[in-house]
């Protein structure tokens, strides 16, 4: 592969794990409010488990992306 074509296949799955994060960092949210969280404490647990699995999956990519 040439180094575009690793480039794009990078910002793929750079886009992909943010929209996970994404999904998780919602579904966390939607769990809490069901819980009978307060508005602003589910979207701050939710935030918190964005960034958390972001972190955690670009680290991920990081080390393997060697």
């Amino acid at each position: 592969m040439t180094s575009h074509t690793h480039g794009l296949v990078l910002g793929l799955l750079l886009t992909i794990t943010a929209l996970v994060a994404l999904l998780v960092g919602i579904g966390v949210a939607w769990l809490r409010l069901i819980d009978g969280a307060t508005r602003p404490a589910a979207v701050l647990r939710g935030g918190a488990a964005f960034g958390a699995t972001l972190t955690i999956a670009a680290a991920f990519l990081a080390v393997v992306w060697r």
